[in-house]
């Protein structure tokens, strides 16, 4: 080897070392990619760049890189641990478990590992012996990243409400600066000892941390939850789902009149989020506006046939509309800004759409192939599935709702008619443990959900819809019906604190899961509702 390659390499592991240091991961991943070209055997790069994969979200070439570091050292606990994650990020849950365990063997008081082995086995939902690993992994390193986090979640699922609020008390007290488990304090103190007692504990935080975008947002939805619209828009405004600072000064409230001012709405979230705020456009354009929109591109189709803007643009990506320049408007306003700036002290009726005739006629005979009705579709999954899919390179302001099949089938098995399913990528064997559950066929139609056009004209024909709250709820809801949505605990802002209904969706009726997590009498309440009004 030439003399000038010892050289070269050393230089190369300092680089990557100072990268890491500072965070550069792009420039780390070129220094330890050149690292183990000039030395393939070299098993920590490949395991530093098994980390670097794992957190883009590449699990595929993470797994590879995670694989070659262990077979280089098969014994290091480390790199076996790591293995571990991969395999779990990659779905391989038996694989995950079982190399955890093998890091243990090689190093039984690894408090990483065992939080990681908690993880997995939660995820194939042996609860008991997740709590387990997890108190574990708390016995050797109390202040372990995401431990406690994870362990006051888990007692929430097992409805042991005050004992997560006492993990979470702990877990503070080491570092009351952290805004994760400030967060998961406040929903704890929310199921142990009311709303209240969360609206005062993130109250007090953001006023101590005034630069926190993640408190602000969840001291709004406390406040919209419990119904105090003024303060909680107020607070809304200084949400992280834009990637903006929070803002130091209040923006100006819109004149009450804006004759021809032509607005460029922008949507900034999810496809149920620019549908539910869009209710707020209406009163825009009744102050005179002239309306404009950029939208995710499979909603532009629906909105343009509403005929209530000028344009609909879809947004940047795959299918977005190529101009050169920018958008000609006088005002240029985010569709999560305008109940504040438009002073909104009351809920407003959801925006209406128009369904393609053809469409719902398609849909009407396709169903009457099915069976006999009335017709009830299901959802029992929305957002991000946290539980058993992918924890890295996801966005972390995704939401998760869930019902659990067991707990939804005999509700189902009451209602008459035909059952249609509408879960976007259902698991492998779902639909079919929920017919079994259900004692009836439940039919797939999850292929509407490819086109919002035809979604919203399925879920327009459709008797009943039981759903946790989804895009297909607010199509519906644009189309003027109402659906029966499941509300797991604690419950999303625009579904309330309490009642039967949301102020947001008249005459949807609301079933909520406890605080300590039991469904029983919501889906004791559907089952009657669907044998009675189906």
């Amino acid at each position: 080897m030439p003399s000038a390659i010892p050289q070269q390499y050393s230089a190369l592991v300092r680089e990557a070392e100072t990268f890491l240091a500072a965070g550069r991961r792009d420039d780390a991943e070129r220094a330890l990619a050149e690292i183990v070209r000039l030395n393939p055997r070299e098993h920590l790069a490949w395991s530093l760049l098994a980390s670097l994969a794992l957190h883009r979200g590449e699990a595929d070439l993470a797994l590879a890189h995670a694989q070659r570091a262990h077979e280089l050292d098969r014994r290091n606990a480390a790199y076996l641990n790591l293995l571990a994650v991969v395999q779990a990020e990659a779905g391989q849950l038996d694989r995950a478990e079982a190399t955890a365990r093998r890091a243990l063997r090689e190093q039984p008081t690894y408090a990483e590992a065992h939080y990681n082995l908690g993880k997995v086995l939660e995820k194939r939902g042996d609860l008991a012996a997740a709590r387990r690993a997890y108190e574990r992994a708390i016995a050797l390193d109390p202040r372990y990243p995401g431990a406690r986090g994870n362990y006051a979640l888990l007692l929430q699922r097992l409805g042991e409400l005050e004992q997560a609020v006492d993990v979470l008390q702990a877990a503070l007290a080491d570092d009351p600066t952290d805004t994760h488990d400030l967060v998961l304090f406040g929903k704890a103190l929310m199921g142990a000892r009311g709303h209240d007692a969360a609206i005062a504990l993130y109250e007090a935080a953001a006023q101590r941390m005034p630069e926190s975008a993640m408190l602000r947002r969840a001291l709004a939805h406390a406040l919209l939850a419990a119904g105090d619209w003024r303060r909680g828009w107020q607070a809304y405004l200084g949400r992280d789902a834009l990637g903006q600072r929070v803002r130091t000064e209040l923006p100006a409230p819109l004149p009450e009149r804006l004759d021809s001012v032509r607005v460029m709405l922008l949507s900034e979230q999810g496809l149920g989020d620019a549908l539910f705020f869009l209710r707020f456009a209406l009163p825009l354009a009744r102050r005179g506006a002239r309306l404009s929109l950029r939208a995710p591109v499979k909603l532009t189709g629906i909105l343009r046939a509403t005929g209530h803007f000028d344009e609909v643009i879809a947004e940047s990506g795959r299918g977005a509309d190529q101009r050169a320049g920018p958008i000609p408007a006088e005002l240029v306003l985010h569709l999560g800004d305008l109940p504040y700036l438009l002073g909104s002290d009351r809920p407003e009726p959801a925006f209406p759409l128009k369904v393609r005739a053809e469409l719902a006629a398609a849909w009407r005979d396709r169903l009457g192939q099915l069976g006999p009705g009335p017709y009830v579709g299901v959802t029992w999954r929305a957002g991000t599935d946290f539980r058993r899919g992918p924890e890295f390179g996801r966005n972390m302001q995704a939401l998760s709702k869930e019902i659990e099949l067991p707990a939804l089938g005999g509700a189902l098995g009451r209602a008459p008619g035909t059952l249609v399913s509408l879960q976007r990528q259902p698991g492998l064997d779902e639909t079919r443990e929920l017919s079994a559950l259900a004692g009836r066929p439940v039919h797939d139609l999850s292929e509407a959900n490819d086109d919002l056009e035809a979604a919203l004209a399925l879920v327009s024909v459709l008797d009943e819809y039981v759903a946790v709250s989804n895009t297909n709820v607010h199509l519906r809801a644009g189309a003027g019906r109402t659906s029966r949505v499941l509300v797991p605990f604690p419950p999303e802002w625009r579904w309330m604190v309490q009642g039967e209904e949301s102020a947001w969706f008249s005459g949807s009726r609301v079933y909520r899961q406890s605080a300590s997590r039991d469904w029983a009498p919501a889906l004791a309440a559907l089952a009657a509702d669907l044998a009675e009004h189906a």
